[in-house]
């Protein structure tokens, strides 16, 4: 000790060795005793001095440590947070978190590890009152938005605690709360300040007073662009004008933490102008969901009900620099861009095509939402899809009824046309309109402007139809079906395609052999609608949508089934007149009217056209119908023709390829060539049965290369066919006879059937009576004086029953006085008797001298015994 070092040596010798002198030496201990007392009083001082000083510094520093190990070592997760009953003063909230403080991460050089290895001290958070901020760079200027109380909490050191928090959060900064929930709708990731005071108390230790400062990410909602609308119904035009709509909304919230739950929304749905669709836009339609819920990670349908606005009605607002939207006052009409805006939309609708849209919520239109959530809303813009139709098909049919077509001649000698290979068409089309099944509101068409392509039955191009301009319509709904008849009155052009003419040029053949022919339609269409929403034009709307009067489908097309004109056939043509109006040496002009049924809904202006005429396998003449019309049904065609047999070896290019057609074998030639006596007889032979009555014999009108100027026509009527039987006579071209025995003469009483004047040059008559010869005549009126002038008969103009008439003076007759007949005759004296009567006659019609051989039955004959 110090005391024996401040002793002399002799004080250090042992006492085992001290004598018995050094024993009796007066004592000095009272001032030993003394000094060592102050001494370890000293000691005693310093060491609770020391203490004390280590007790002041560890109080003092305590407090330091412990809030450092706090700021360093405290992990706050936020798991889960769910946000609902949100009003003016706050909301609920619930938060599923985890706290764990971190030894090693004490701020301490892993002084708290080490405690927490020896003692597993446990720290206990007292009741408090935490706030809720936005981070700020400096945190004594932080302001918080909210407040909410935490309940007093134990966690053990190094283990990790479960926090569950269920509590009102009270908004003490409404600009603030509003910033937050902005960025939470808006960004992916959004920070959290919370702090507040909270007494802790490690192990048994004395409460301490510290500062919770923790800045907590969690995952925001990316501003919900994972949203669509999944449903759409337009059930009927909405007492406030617009149409009624209602929809499912599906929104994904892509947050894992956050969960939302309000009262009732109502959005506002936006188009893009057409001008500046980055900056304005134009409120269509409102809508309103009774709750939205937006749960974390999680997909939800929203019901929304509301309208879509009258395009008066909607609202041009622009985009601000913030992102929320500021009413705008248009510059001029805005009412073109409205159209094109609506009517591009509902073009897209109703074809299946999605477009898209812009939502955003309007929170100032609902009075439950608190005005910081409001603020929140603004400028968050969601990307939505708005669905097409379920059904793609808007044009469920398309009939093209009463064509009429008509051509150009080459050359042009028509202005309306531009090309000669091309052609003009007109007629009604009706088509059928298939709405989709969510639509069920009003729509009427009003005008029409259809572009059509005409295909063949493998789907090749032949030809366009292109309206220049809009044409009324008739339109009638009845429920999802939309019936529309579009007139076409003034013919419009039909543009050939010059790449597929061999296949235009079958159609015309098929239309006019078949009594079937399949088109196809394709194209698109423009309609201007009157709607609920307004009146817009819609389209053009596409379609391969070609429908058929059996309802056969044939992919990729629906086909049009024609009924074709079935050459023409199908009801026999009626030659129902023939007359010889005029005449040259050579030839007779005659005039023909022939009736032909059209089974058809095509008809067509074919201009002028020319056809042969063949008898017996020869042709006899040629006829023209100058601008021949062909309509739908029954058709009298007024046509002018020369009977003419020489055109017989002038046609030799055409005669033998259209008779092998018809099935004749003989073409009238020898080995010369052709032979022109033989259509001269033929010829003779058709005038002879048609002055005799004889309706059945038939005449073939024949279509040829020649038979028109059109160039589109020439290959159809080259192939033209019909047959046709000769017309009946209006009256008997012998009316009567009298017979003179005595003076063995005869009077006939004639009637010509022709408009041109007969004259008889010639006469070689005998009658019979069953079979059994009466009489004869024979008179050469050129050759024998004696006879009478030649028997002039007057043209008739069918004015009156005497028109034409004539009574020839008597000619001698020579009687078969041994014959059957004859007896008759004396039998019939007084009376009258039907007799058979076969003439061969010489005579002029006109100026044309024919032979003409005449045969009647039962001609009234009234014999006669004296000379009247």
């Amino acid at each position: 000790s110090a005391d024996h070092d401040d002793q002399p040596e002799d004080e250090h010798t042992p006492l085992l060795f001290t004598t018995p002198s050094q024993q009796q030496r007066p004592p000095r201990q009272p001032l030993q005793k003394s000094w060592g007392c102050n001494r370890l009083q000293l000691r005693v001082a310093i060491i609770l001095g020391g203490s004390l000083i280590i007790c002041l510094l560890i109080l003092v520093l305590s407090g330091f440590a412990a809030q450092r190990v706090l700021d360093n070592g405290l992990e706050l997760k936020i798991q889960k947070a769910d946000i609902y009953d949100m009003d003016q003063t706050g909301f609920q909230i619930s938060i599923k978190s985890t706290l764990r403080l971190d030894s090693s991460n004490d701020g301490l050089g892993g002084l708290t590890n080490l405690l927490e290895r020896i003692f597993h001290p446990t720290m206990t958070i007292g009741e408090t009152m935490l706030t809720m901020g936005l981070p700020s760079e400096n945190s004594d200027q932080e302001q918080f938005m909210a407040q909410f109380p935490l309940s007093s909490q134990k966690l053990r050191m190094g283990d990790t605690l479960e926090l569950n928090i269920s509590s009102h959060a009270q908004v003490t900064n409404a600009t603030m709360m509003a910033e937050f929930f902005h960025s939470t709708f808006a960004s992916s990731r959004v920070s959290l300040a919370l702090r507040g005071p909270v007494v802790t108390r490690l192990g048994y230790l004395w409460p301490m007073n510290l500062q919770m400062n923790q800045i907590v990410v969690v995952d925001g909602l990316s501003g919900l662009q994972d949203a669509a609308l999944v449903s759409l119904s337009l059930p009927g035009d909405d007492p406030q004008g617009g149409i009624t709509m209602s929809s499912t909304a599906r929104i994904k919230n892509p947050s894992k933490i956050v969960s939302l739950r309000m009262g009732r929304v109502t959005f506002g749905i936006f188009l893009p102008s057409k001008a500046h669709p980055d900056v304005d836009l134009y409120k269509i339609a409102e809508v309103q969901c009774a709750e939205l819920r937006l749960d974390a990670e999680q997909s939800h349908d929203i019901s929304l009900a509301g309208r879509l606005f009258h395009m008066d009605d909607w609202i041009l607002v622009e985009t601000g620099q913030s992102g929320q939207l500021l009413p705008k006052i248009a510059k001029g009409s805005l009412g073109s861009e409205k159209e094109v805006l609506l009517g591009e939309l509902m073009s897209r609708f109703i074809q299946g095509t999605n477009s898209t849209i812009q939502v955003r919520a309007l929170a100032s239109k609902d009075a439950n939402l608190p005005r910081w959530l409001a603020e929140s809303f603004k400028s968050i813009a969601l990307s939505m899809v708005f669905p097409g139709s379920p059904t793609k098909d808007f044009i469920r049919s398309l009939n093209m009824n009463q064509l009429h077509f008509g051509f150009a001649e080459s050359p042009k000698n028509h202005q309306e046309w531009d090309d000669p290979l091309s052609a003009l068409i007109n007629g009604n089309l009706s088509s059928q309109l298939q709405l989709p099944p969510n639509v069920t509101f009003p729509i009427k068409v009003l005008k029409m402007k259809p572009r059509v392509q005409m295909l063949t039955g493998q789907g090749v191009e032949m030809a366009t139809m292109n309206l220049p301009t809009f044409l009324p319509t008739l339109s009638s709904q009845e429920e999802s079906i939309l019936n529309v008849q579009l007139a076409i009155e003034k013919p419009v052009q039909l543009e050939v395609n010059q790449k597929h003419l061999p296949e235009f040029y079958q159609f015309l053949n098929d239309s006019f052999i078949n009594d079937k022919i399949v088109l196809g339609v394709a194209g698109d269409a423009l309609a201007l609608v009157e709607t609920g929403l307004g009146t817009f034009e819609l389209g053009p709307i596409s379609f391969h949508v070609n429908t058929t009067q059996k309802g056969k489908f044939l992919p990729p097309f629906f086909f049009f089934f024609l009924t074709g004109l079935g050459g023409l056939i199908t009801t026999p043509p009626i030659l129902e007149s023939l007359d010889v109006v005029d005449s040259t040496n050579e030839s007779l002009t005659i005039q023909a009217n022939l009736t032909l049924w059209n089974p058809s809904n095509i008809s067509a202006s074919l201009g002028d056209l020319s056809f042969l005429w063949a008898y017996n396998g020869y042709l006899i003449g040629i006829a023209t119908v100058p601008g021949a019309q062909l309509v739908t049904g029954n058709n009298t065609i007024e046509c002018i023709g020369m009977l003419d047999p020489t055109i017989h070896c002038r046609k030799q290019g055409h005669r033998k390829s259209r008779f092998l057609s018809l099935g004749q074998t003989d073409f009238g030639e020898d080995n010369g060539g052709c032979n022109p006596d033989l259509a001269r007889n033929a010829s003779r032979e058709f005038m002879s049965r048609y002055i005799s009555g004889d309706n059945r014999t038939s005449i073939h009108i024949l279509g040829y290369e020649g038979s028109t100027r059109i160039p589109l026509l020439q290959s159809m009527l080259s192939t033209f066919a019909i047959e046709s039987t000769l017309p009946t006579i209006e009256q008997n071209f012998l009316l009567s006879s009298t017979l003179y025995l005595l003076t063995s003469s005869l009077v006939l009483e004639l009637q010509n059937p022709l408009d041109a004047v007969i004259t008889v040059l010639y006469l070689n008559a005998t009658a019979s009576f069953k079979d059994e010869p009466l009489g004869h005549v024979l008179v050469d009126f050129e050759r024998d004086a004696s006879t009478p002038k030649p028997i002039i008969i007057p043209a008739n103009d069918h004015q009156n029953e005497t028109s034409g008439y004539t009574k020839t003076p008597r000619l001698p007759a020579s009687f078969y006085m041994s014959s059957v007949g004859y007896e008759a005759l004396k039998r019939a004296l007084g009376g009258t008797l039907e007799v058979d009567v076969d003439c061969h006659i010489k005579a002029k019609v006109g100026a044309m001298i024919m032979w003409v051989d005449y045969a009647r039955e039962n001609v009234p004959t009234n014999v006669r015994k004296g000379f009247f």
